[in-house]
């Protein structure tokens, strides 16, 4: 089960806008495991999932037939890929909706854990509550997070977006 706080109708047309700009500029992130012949598919899917859904539904959604048996270094794919997949993506796109929310509207973001994880990174310990404030702090993390290629390139990778750390933005309410 996944707990996305500050998932409403703002932070979805965020999400799809987001999700409309890497589409319109050739950016979108295809799964490595995903056979070419679902991409279409799944790029369908992510988006009705971003305008009225879950990880959960998505995830329904994404039978075997969408995965690769096995990666490009011939080693099998993960059972729980769909899984993966689907939080993954949701996830990415809602940390960047939030960024953008808080950017816009001038709130302060925190990392908390939307999924549960039966082995926690101590990375991911030490990141969580950890708040951000700074908008220029936070229109680097949307630039760098809206660049996959960088994101992924990056040697030290930011914990936030890591495969299966299970760790999400969430607005700081006032007190």
């Amino acid at each position: 089960m996944y707990y996305f706080p500050n998932l409403d109708e703002k932070t979805r047309q965020c999400m799809l806008s987001e999700l409309e700009l890497d589409m319109a500029k050739g950016l979108f992130y295809d799964p490595l495991s995903m056979t070419s012949s679902y991409l279409l598919t799944y790029r369908r899917l992510l988006k009705e999932c971003c305008i009225n859904g879950t990880p959960e539904t998505l995830q329904k959604k994404l039978t075997p037939a969408f995965f690769r048996q096995k990666d490009r270094n011939g080693r099998k794919i993960s059972a729980n890929i769909s899984q993966m997949v689907a939080f993954s993506d949701f996830n990415r796109y809602y940390v960047r909706a939030l960024l953008v929310r808080a950017i816009r509207e001038n709130k302060k973001l925190s990392i908390y854990r939307a999924k549960q994880s039966e082995n926690v990174r101590k990375e991911s310990c030490a990141s969580l509550n950890k708040v951000y404030s700074d908008k220029m702090q936070m229109q680097q993390m949307l630039e760098l997070f809206r660049d996959y290629r960088r994101l992924f390139g990056l040697k030290n990778q930011p914990e936030l977006l890591k495969p299966n750390s299970g760790l999400s933005l969430q607005f700081v309410e006032k007190s």
